[in-house]
Order: C-alpha cells, then structure tokens, then sequence
C-alpha cells in the first residue's frame, strides 16, 4: 500500500494542528516550516481537508487552521479517504472484476485495512509519541 505524498503531508499537518492544544490557530507557514512541506502543496492540502469539515480556519493577523473536530473524532482512514479516495488496490470497488477466490482474498483485506486506519485517531498517534516519564525540575 502506497500512500502518496500529498496523503503523508496531509497527516503530518494535522497531528501538528492537534499537538497545540492551546487553540490558537496555527499558520501555515509554522506547520510548513515545521514539517518541511512546500507552502504552496500544504495550502492545496489544508483548504481540501478544511472543506471536508476536518479543519476550520481564522482570517487574519493572528489567524490559522485548527482542528474542527476532536482528536478523537479524526481517524487516519479519514484523511487517507479526503486526500487519496478510498483504500482499493485492486479497484473492487471501482468495477474491476476478480475470480471469486481473489475477491474475497482482496476484498476482506480491503475491510482490515480499512477498518484499522478508520480506528487509529490523531489523538491515538499523539498518545503513542508522548514522552514517557517525563520529569519536571524547578530550581
């Protein structure tokens, strides 16, 4: 399974959104610097993934893109779905015809797949990178 550029960006800038929870927008220039992706691309990526409802924006000065929906409530599957079209390498969907063996074989990895990338959420992968035993020092 190969996701595509655009897809891996797009992911990238929402678990960046989502890490500042502090729920100031963030620019596109500090999530492009940040995560080394092309302005002009990320613009393209966060307007697509804003008009499907995963993003929501702020005009001016202080303005940027936050999350539109909990970090709970965006799936990986999702964003793969918005940017890249639905998980089908081999096109069952789209009419390609199988024998009835390779069908089943493709179509239930088609609902594995799937079903793993709908259940994994951004506040899943955040979770996963936090750091562990973390110490705080005062002086």
């Amino acid at each position: 399974m190969n996701i595509s550029k655009k897809a891996e960006y797009a992911i990238k800038a929402v678990i960046n959104i989502a890490r500042h929870t502090n729920n100031k927008p963030l620019q596109i220039s500090e999530i492009s610097k940040t995560e080394s992706i092309p302005t002009k691309f990320l613009e393209q990526i966060l307007l697509n993934l804003k008009n499907n409802g995963i993003l929501t924006s702020k005009r001016g000065a202080n303005g940027g893109y936050l999350l539109a929906k909990s970090k709970d409530d965006i799936s990986i599957g999702m964003i793969l779905d918005i940017i890249d079209g639905p998980f089908d390498p081999v096109g069952l969907h789209s009419g390609n015809h199988l024998s009835a063996g390779l069908e089943k074989c493709f179509g239930e990895m088609i609902e594995i797949v799937n079903g793993h990338l709908n259940q994994f959420t951004i506040n899943d992968i955040l979770e996963i990178e936090k750091p562990e035993d973390l110490l705080a020092f005062e002086i």
